[in-house]
């Protein structure tokens, strides 16, 4: 695979050193930072590169497809390019900013796999979850909760958000609409659609004052209108980062906690028996794409789980 790398900063290092693992080869470099865009294509010998999204058509025939690593405000337009340019697309989460540019991406006709990544999804524990619930070992459920909670806009545990870029943006609306609920919590999202099949918004539980940018909190239905509530943080006390799920049921309860365990969960018997369920590590998404690139079909997470759930951030917000 030939890729081009759209957004050289932390993401598209990250990117870039996973899909070099699995044998693409990174034919480009798209950053309107010139000491970004100068250090990553040294370090990962990318010999074409550019300052702007206008020169994605440039590699419509050197490349197969293109990684989108930038904020969520250009998500649309660097995704558009690359539909024109008849590359395969694989977007960093969410989608877009809003839902009026995730209708326009819509409308494009598209002969090229567009995946979105939603890489929480490979969590092993959460094939324990899959597991778990598919063998029904926690009877009727009862009440869902999910959170994804991280700590770093006041622990600087990753850096000060005033210094580091990386973080900053994720602060700024013109580059981060949906703030904490748009990064943090469309992971979730994309998670219990994965588990439960359908979500449905009721209301938000947590109103923040006076930056509402940095926690969520909302009452949702899942599966067959049972109830959820979810949380997403980024000043948590507690955790740096962590995904969290607890699913109750009339026969057992279950609990995840990734900072405390990747690969297994915790169900609880209501007559106090525990017992740990081991989950296998599901295919990552970076080789889910670099096969779909091959194959010339999209694979899950696909473009149409991006849209389900940047349709229910809209709603959410």
């Amino acid at each position: 695979m030939k890729l081009v790398i759209v957004g050289c900063g932390g993401m598209g290092w990250y990117q870039a050193k996973k899909f070099q693992g699995l044998g693409a080869q990174i034919v480009g470099a798209i950053d309107h930072n010139e000491e970004h865009l100068r250090v990553f294509c040294e370090t990962f010998g990318v010999e074409e590169s550019y300052k702007s999204l206008n020169m994605i058509s440039r590699f419509s025939a050197k490349a197969d497809a293109l990684s989108c690593c930038l904020p969520d405000c250009f998500h649309a337009l660097c995704c558009e390019a690359a539909v024109r340019a008849n590359l395969a697309i694989f977007c960093e989460k969410p989608l877009t900013s809003t839902q009026e540019e995730a209708d326009f991406l819509a409308r494009l006709p598209k002969s090229r796999p567009f995946m979105v990544n939603f890489s929480k999804r490979h969590t092993p524990s959460l094939s324990a979850v899959q597991d778990a619930l598919s063998r029904g070992l926690l009877g009727t459920l009862e009440n869902v909760t999910i959170s994804y909670l991280q700590s770093w806009y006041k622990s600087h545990v990753w850096g000060n958000p005033e210094e580091v870029f990386r973080w900053k943006w994720r602060l700024l609306p013109e580059y981060n609409q949906g703030g904490c609920l748009s990064d943090l919590g469309s992971h979730l999202l994309d998670l219990l659609f994965l588990l439960f099949g359908n979500v449905h918004f009721e209301k938000k539980t947590l109103e923040v004052s006076p930056n509402a940018l940095v926690e969520y909190g909302a009452l949702l239905r899942v599966g067959d209108n049972t109830p959820c509530t979810l949380h997403c943080s980024y000043q948590d006390p507690t955790w740096d980062d962590s995904l969290q799920l607890t699913i109750e049921g009339s026969e057992a309860t279950l609990t995840m906690n990734t900072s405390l365990d990747r690969k297994q969960v915790v169900i609880s018997s209501k007559d106090g028996t525990l017992t740990r369920l081991e989950g296998v590590r599901p295919v990552s998404t970076y080789q889910r794409f670099y096969d779909a690139v091959g194959s010339g079909t999209s694979l899950p997470p696909s473009f149409e789980d991006g849209y389900r759930v940047q349709r229910l951030l809209e709603e959410m917000r």
